[in-house]
């Protein structure tokens, strides 16, 4: 992996970094997403041991599914309530903490992007501006409200660390009141949380930060909106930054807004990275606050070359560790990592049908409590030649999906050999070959099964040189 040094100094992806009063064990940080692992608006067995698992495999910081600070948001139906989540915190906090990962409690309040199907009663916002995608019309918020909901984030915030976790990350970024409360697309009040829309947020942090003491208190900022006429620019993002970077601890820079709610978090048609040149600028109006790359970030290698470049101090990593849970100790290991592939075909699961996260490369993923699972017949093979040298065939349970998505793509074959093409600047598989390209990921993700099937001595033949 490419290091650049900084003065005397070379920043790895596996190093240590300082967040307030905690240091975390890597750079990778494993972002809050929702799970549907709950039970009843808690975080349940199963989310504790979905967590640990990417704890063990080498996570620096954990940030758990964005709970609701007040009991006015009930986004989805498993959609975490903090006042419920004690129990959970402390579980969780008891299995990763010693790994070592800084674990923190997502928090925050979906405003007029949630729904009132659970909870019949009207959704709270900034101003009676319906959201575009439900056409719900909010209720503005007024001062008792505005209120209440300091005072449920102060709270939870403070059920958090009693609970024994790091701190909390809160929630700015997307389905967020706070960031409806930044913009104006969705703030248009004349008061003093209309003419300094920066106001609740900051009251927000100083509550949060008197009851976490010296925890620490990160925040997830949408620094673009993708809707210049009046949301959140670039631009704005930057003084909003200065007003707030002395009350956190970090800052996770993302975008999207109501607009665009598939911005924040696309699939392979979007570029991987593709926040890198946002980061960067807030990174520089952070006045040294770490900063937090988001973005399908799923390459070691690319998140590497970000902190060489300045482009941020850690990286979200989260779909790349939902695929591979050992990521961060495979990249210390200098061992093969099963890439994620960015399908958002198993993971996104804010669905109506209540689906658990889980991945298609990685099976077991949200399924970690459970017992495995006892096999009925050998699984299908996959198989791959490079430079004309001896296929290698492994048996891989993920070899189903990864024809799945092959002949989606390709078309169905009867026997499907699976050649990566060797890039002729590296000597690296860089694609795959069915008869005709399919993606560089997928290919990616086949040379890994072969390498971890040859390397554990499953179902090899031939000179297993892949």
């Amino acid at each position: 992996m490419r290091l650049v040094s900084a003065g005397e100094r070379v920043v790895r992806l596996v190093d240590p970094v300082r967040l307030g009063r905690s240091t975390a064990p890597s750079r990778v940080l494993f972002g809050p997403h929702e799970t549907n692992l709950g039970r009843d608006r808690d975080i349940s067995d199963r989310h504790v041991g979905y967590y640990a698992a990417r704890a063990a495999g080498g996570a620096g910081v954990l940030v758990t599914e964005i709970a609701s600070a007040h009991d006015s948001d009930w986004p989805y139906e498993r959609a975490p309530l903090a006042s419920r989540c004690g129990p959970g915190w402390a579980a969780v906090a008891e299995a990763c903490l010693p790994h070592g990962t800084v674990v923190l409690a997502g928090l925050g309040h979906s405003g007029s992007q949630g729904s009132s199907a659970f909870s019949q009663r009207v959704l709270w916002a900034p101003s009676r501006v319906p959201d575009v995608a439900s056409r719900e019309m909010p209720m503005e918020l007024e001062q008792p409200e505005i209120d209440a909901l300091v005072a449920g984030f102060a709270s939870a915030a403070r059920e958090a660390v009693r609970s024994g976790l790091h701190g909390v990350e809160l929630n700015a970024g997307q389905f967020s009141l706070l960031r409806q409360f930044l913009s104006g697309l969705t703030n248009q009040r004349s008061d003093d949380y209309g003419t300094d829309r920066t106001r609740l947020l900051r009251e927000v942090l100083a509550a949060v930060r008197e009851s976490v003491g010296e925890g620490v208190v990160g925040l997830r900022l949408s620094c673009d909106e993708l809707a210049p006429w009046a949301g959140i620019t670039p631009e704005a993002a930057v003084g909003v930054v200065e007003s707030v970077r002395d009350a956190v601890d970090y800052l996770a820079v993302v975008r999207g807004s109501a607009m665009g709610t598939s911005a924040t978090r696309p699939d392979l048609h979007t570029e991987p990275g593709f926040n890198i040149d946002l980061c960067k600028g807030i990174r520089e109006a952070a006045g040294g606050t770490p900063v937090v790359l988001q973005g399908s970030v799923v390459d070691p290698e690319q998140a590497q070359r970000a902190l060489d470049d300045g482009v941020a101090d850690l990286v979200e990593m989260t779909r790349a560790q939902i695929a591979d849970p050992d990521l961060v100790t495979a990249v210390r290991d200098d061992a093969p990592v099963r890439p994620c592939v960015l399908c958002n075909q198993k993971c996104n699961v804010r669905d109506n049908r209540n689906p658990i996260v889980t991945c298609i490369v990685n099976p077991s993923a949200g399924h970690e409590t459970d017992d495995p699972p006892v096999p009925t017949k050998t699984h299908p093979r996959i198989s791959a030649e490079i430079g004309g040298r001896t296929s290698t065939e492994v048996e891989s349970p993920i070899s189903t999906e990864i024809r799945r998505l092959i002949s989606t793509e390709v078309g169905d074959r009867s026997s499907t050999e699976i050649r990566p093409r060797a890039s002729a600047e590296t000597g690296h598989p860089s694609s795959t070959e069915v008869g005709s390209p399919i993606s560089t990921d997928v290919g990616s993700l086949i040379s890994t099964e072969i390498r971890r099937g040859g390397s554990a001595g499953v179902g090899d033949r031939g000179s297993g040189a892949v």
